[in-house]
């Protein structure tokens, strides 16, 4: 089965997640404005940012394997190559 992605705005920092896959998860990620200048990202939104970032996590892990409650900053802590991502 392949993953549906749903992100809803909770705050302009905050959103939920709900990966649909054989097991349901949610998660609650914030991203920053300092994320977007550090990373240096232009033309994306915050959800579109989010959202390439889950289909980059679920390439490397189950959906149940990611962190229900996180700051999108972590992602390059456990897979250095999430900084290329947006390069």
């Amino acid at each position: 089965m392949s993953n549906q992605i749903n992100i809803k705005e909770l705050s302009p920092n905050t959103f939920d997640v709900t990966i649909y896959s054989n097991t349901e998860t949610n998660h609650q990620v914030t991203i920053s404005d300092n994320f977007i200048t550090e990373y240096q990202i232009k033309n994306l939104t915050k959800k579109e940012i989010i959202e390439q970032s889950f289909i980059f996590l679920l390439e490397r892990e189950s959906n149940t394997s990611i962190l229900r409650k996180f700051n999108i900053e972590v992602i390059a802590n456990y897979f250095p190559e999430y900084k290329k991502l947006f390069k």
